[in-house]
């Protein structure tokens, strides 16, 4: 049976097109709101789930959490066939995003993390959640194996995922993604315009609480990606 406090979901087309036009349309200071950040979050999600679309050849959408949840970011989910069961499940991941660039106190990205999202005193995720490190400025960075290498002492099962922009041309916004952990995977580099321009999916996905498997895509649904959060201060 499926149950969830949540039903509707965003397709990262949805997602990435509605944070374009929040870009463009805040003021400054809204731009350094709490909710924007949010809102940034939930476009680092959905340029990671392209990738991920793309190397998987099979849909994911995603949510954003309530504003007044300090955990996780953002949700995401996609529908899994399991051996035995007569519908697909509609799975849930959990993902914390932390964003690395040239101001970051350590120089090293795998350090920033063991600091950061992996901390081994902090708080602790469990394997159902990816945490997503978007690399955010022009950085050198060690091969994908080594930095698998470095974490291997951190207590975290759960994946760990990287994004970073690798062309600078803005009619061409290439982007790479990578998990370094627990296993290195998902290597895959795409452009973002070309793969939105394929997507089967634009707007979102209703599910809808039943014994058996149902769905509802309604591609001119009126619900806005962000409208949990506020942008004021």
């Amino acid at each position: 049976m499926i149950f969830l406090e949540d039903k509707i979901w965003f397709s990262p087309l949805n997602v990435i097109h509605h944070f374009r036009e929040l870009e463009n349309k805040l003021s400054d200071k809204e731009k350094s709101s709490k909710g924007f950040r949010k809102a940034e979050e939930m476009y680092s999600v959905a340029l990671m789930l392209v990738g991920i679309i793309k190397s998987q050849n099979r849909e994911y959408w995603l949510q954003m959490v309530d504003d007044k949840s300090s955990s996780p970011d953002v949700k995401t989910g996609t529908y899994q066939q399991k051996e035995g069961a007569k519908v697909p499940d509609f799975t849930i991941q959990d993902v914390e995003v932390v964003d690395f660039d040239e101001n970051s106190p350590e120089k090293s990205l795998t350090d920033f993390l063991k600091r950061t999202k992996l901390s081994n005193t902090k708080k602790s995720y469990d394997s159902l959640t990816t945490i997503l490190c978007r690399v955010k400025s022009s950085i050198h960075l060690p091969s994908f194996n080594q930095m698998n290498q470095e974490l291997k002492s951190t207590t975290f099962s759960g994946p760990v995922m990287i994004l970073g922009r690798t062309s600078v041309d803005e009619e061409k916004p290439v982007y790479k993604i990578a998990q370094i952990h627990p296993t290195v995977d998902l290597i895959t580099e795409f452009n973002v315009l070309d793969e939105l321009l394929n997507k089967k999916y634009n707007g979102v996905l209703s599910l809808k609480r039943a014994t058996t498997f149902s769905t509802e895509y309604r591609a001119e649904e009126k619900h806005f990606p962000f409208e949990k959060i506020s942008f004021a201060d």
